[in-house]
C-alpha cells in the first residue's frame, strides 16, 4: 500500500516529466517547422499541447485521489482512462476538422498523434513501473 507521502512524491515526479516532455516535444515541431521549411505546425502544435497537459494533469490529480482514498479502484480507474482520453483525443480531432477545414487536417493529426502516442507510452510506462513496485514491497513486507 502506497504511502500518502509517496503518492505525493510520484504525483509530482509525473507532473515534471509531463512538462519536461510536452516541452521537449514542442520544441522538436518548433525545429521541424524552422529548420524543414514545413508551414502551419504552430496551430496544430498548440492543440496538441494544451490536450496533453490538461489530459496528463488530469490523469495524475484522480490517481492521487483514487490512490489515496481506495487503491482497490486502480485497475479500473487505468482502464477508464484509457477510453476517456481516446474519446477526447476523437472530439478534439472532430473539433480542429470542424474549425480548420479538410486541407489543414493532414499536420494537425500528424503533430496531434506524436503527443497522444507519448502520453500513452509515458502513462503505461510509469503507472507500470508504480503498479510492479508496489507489488514488489508489498511481497517483501509479508
Amino acid at each position: 500500500m502506497l504511502k500518502n507521502t509517496e503518492i505525493a512524491k510520484l504525483s509530482r515526479r509525473y507532473v515534471v516529466q509531463t512538462i519536461l516532455a510536452v516541452v521537449v516535444l514542442s520544441l522538436a515541431v518548433l525545429s521541424l517547422q524552422m529548420f524543414a521549411h514545413v508551414d502551419g505546425l504552430v496551430p496544430p502544435l498548440v492543440v496538441s499541447a494544451l490536450f496533453a497537459l490538461v489530459v496528463e494533469l488530469a490523469d495524475i490529480f484522480l490517481w492521487k485521489r483514487i490512490a489515496v482514498a481506495n487503491q482497490n479502484m486502480l485497475p479500473t480507474f487505468f482502464s477508464a482512462v484509457s477510453g476517456f482520453r481516446m474519446l477526447l483525443a476523437l472530439f478534439t480531432l472532430v473539433g480542429c476538422y470542424i474549425a480548420v477545414g479538410r486541407d489543414a487536417m493532414l499536420e494537425y493529426c500528424l503533430v496531434f498523434m506524436v503527443f497522444y502516442l507519448w502520453m500513452i507510452v509515458h502513462h503505461s510506462a510509469f503507472f507500470s513501473h508504480v503498479s510492479n513496485s508496489h507489488t514488489e514491497c508489498d511481497k517483501d513486507n509479508k
